[in-house]
């Protein structure tokens, strides 16, 4: 009997130790990640987010920003990054060539809000263009502008509606195509005669308009649905048990950690009206991929810039 219970003990000793090992290959130290945007790295407002992680597990958490939203994929590719906050195009990119990355959650907005997260496509005030279904008779003759390569509602999303007006290729059927940095030197380009034709975030426009200085400078042809917020996902390469507590945390974050939902909140113009974190799985962008138009132009999009 003896021997049997010396036995267990090693047994149990071994199994703690390699579990201990395990936990601390991959949970130490653990990275938060994001990107910048403009001149804000958005280290302010994963930081709280970082250190309540940080309390509530028991592991170190590292809070980390990548200058680009491609330089952040790329990290999450070759390994660096334990829990990404990334942008809705960012996220599709990423699926595109692969990842070991795991959907988790994404934040909810109220379902009393209005004109969270859109594109808006809009011209100068004196443009001869009078409707969206106009651009495309004369795209040749059309300056385009937009804000990023990586951005959801200022690339992706007003690419998608082009293709409804069998504009499949904008480099090919605009006389350019040229990128504004922001929302607000992009809306700011068009509103200056710098371009003929522009998209940005819905925020930035009515913001822009709100001035009665810029009303009349610029005129809106179209507004995309709304865009849902792009997801946090986790290294799959992290214990079963320390994701469960992750998720815990964020989908706990609106009744217990409310500031520390706010700070995050701050970094993302969309995220403004989000209310709480909410569980997700892959599906959860299908109904807006279908709203935006063809599986295959999308795919050639993300084909495009996923290189």
């Amino acid at each position: 009997m003896k021997k049997i219970l010396i036995c267990l003990l090693i047994l149990y000793t071994t199994i703690s130790q390699a579990k201990k090992r395990n936990d601390v290959a991959f949970i130490k130290p653990i990275v938060i990640a994001t990107y910048q945007y403009a001149d804000n790295n958005r280290l302010v407002n994963i930081q709280p987010l970082a250190s309540l992680l940080e309390k509530e597990t028991g592991y170190k958490v590292t809070a980390k920003s990548y200058p680009t939203i491609f330089e952040f994929i790329s990290a999450i590719k070759n390994g660096e990054v334990d829990i990404a906050l990334i942008n809705t195009f960012g996220y599709m990119l990423l699926q595109e060539s692969g990842n070991n990355m795991l959907t988790s959650v994404a934040l909810e907005v109220r379902a009393d809000a209005k004109d969270n997260y859109k594109t808006a496509i809009v011209v100068p005030s004196t443009s001869k263009i009078s409707s969206f279904d106009d651009i495309k008779q004369d795209t040749e003759n059309f300056n385009l502008k937009l804000v990023t390569e990586g951005s959801t509602s200022g690339n992706l999303v007003p690419r998608l509606l082009f293709t409804k007006l069998s504009i499949g290729d904008a480099e090919k059927h605009f006389k350019s195509v040229s990128y504004g940095k922001t929302h607000k030197l992009t809306i700011e380009a068009v509103a200056n005669g710098l371009a003929d034709l522009a998209a940005m975030g819905s925020a930035e426009y009515f913001s822009f308009i709100a001035n009665n200085e810029n009303k009349d400078k610029v005129r809106l042809l179209q507004l995309s649905p709304e865009i849902p917020l792009g997801p946090v996902l986790l290294n799959k390469m992290l214990p079963l048990h320390f994701r469960n507590k992750i998720n815990l945390v964020l989908l706990g974050l609106h009744d217990k950690n409310p500031n520390e939902l706010e700070f995050v909140k701050a970094g993302w113009t969309e995220a403004r009206q989000a209310e709480k974190y909410v569980k997700i799985n892959p599906s959860y962008y299908d109904a807006f991929k279908k709203a935006l138009g063809k599986k295959k132009d999308l795919l050639k999009i993300i084909k495009q810039f996923a290189n």
